[in-house]
């Protein structure tokens, strides 16, 4: 069913037309347009500029700022593991390219039973190129300090190109990150591709189709939707600015 109000969302002229959102997505867009007095959005913009510099809580620069987040789904490991199965796929793919020291921490990040994950879902416009796509955010608390997190962050994005993307993986990014490297000098590993060679596109593009398909799956689940007070204040928070023609997040 094709929602039948107007909308007031403001997006570029080569966007989508709004009336081809699904009406949660259309809803939740609007929601996100509703921004709090500016005073206490600038308190708390500087609070989490703050909390980055420290490498408090979840965040991380690279998965935040120049991203426009949009919706964020919670997993739970017992019931999404084709969906980390891919993960672990793209990991093993990469062998030697990521350093020793750092395998051995994906090896023990991905098998300890505390570990968390969301998925957060993005457009982002960087080095004069938009894209639409997701951050898969694996981490876990230190055990001896809380609001510390060991992280792995994979970035798959879809190009747009004359208005439009086409669902397909353009670029992909993964941050590994072990806190006690990033404590000090913000250390980690960064692997980094936008020319895919045949097999990383197939295995790519293999988890992308898988998360695409969730993501249809999870959007209208009230249980599966991440949520903070904060969202209403951050900047990197909120309604998208385009939505690409062909977008798979409608």
């Amino acid at each position: 069913m094709k929602p039948t109000t107007t909308t007031t969302l403001t997006l570029d002229k080569e966007s989508i037309n709004p009336e081809d959102l699904s009406m949660g997505t259309l809803q939740r867009e609007l929601n996100l347009q509703k921004k709090p007095p500016i005073v206490l959005a600038k308190l708390m913009n500087l609070l989490e500029a703050k909390r980055q510099r420290k490498g408090l809580g979840w965040s991380r620069a690279w998965n935040k700022y120049g991203l426009n987040v949009f919706r964020a789904h919670i997993h739970d490991f017992n019931e999404d593991r084709d969906y980390f199965d891919g993960v672990k796929n793209i990991l093993e793919h990469l062998g030697q390219e990521i350093p020793p020291d750092y395998r051995d921490f994906v090896k023990d990040l991905q098998a300890d039973p505390l570990r968390m994950a969301f998925t957060f879902y993005h457009n982002n416009w960087s080095e004069n190129e938009q894209y639409e796509g997701l951050t898969i955010s694996m981490g876990r608390k230190l055990p001896d300090d809380r609001t510390k997190r060991d992280r792995i962050d994979m970035i798959l994005e879809d190009r747009r190109v004359d208005g439009k993307v086409d669902g397909k993986v353009d670029r992909i990014r993964i941050y590994i990150c072990p806190w006690d490297r990033y404590k000090n000098d913000k250390a980690h590993f960064l692997y980094e591709s936008k020319d895919l060679g045949e097999r990383e596109f197939d295995i790519a593009q293999a988890l992308y189709g898988t998360c695409l398909e969730k993501y249809q799956a999870w959007k209208d689940i009230e249980e599966r939707q991440w949520s903070h007070w904060s969202v209403k204040y951050i900047d990197y928070f909120g309604p998208r600015v385009f939505i690409p023609q062909g977008t798979s997040f409608s």
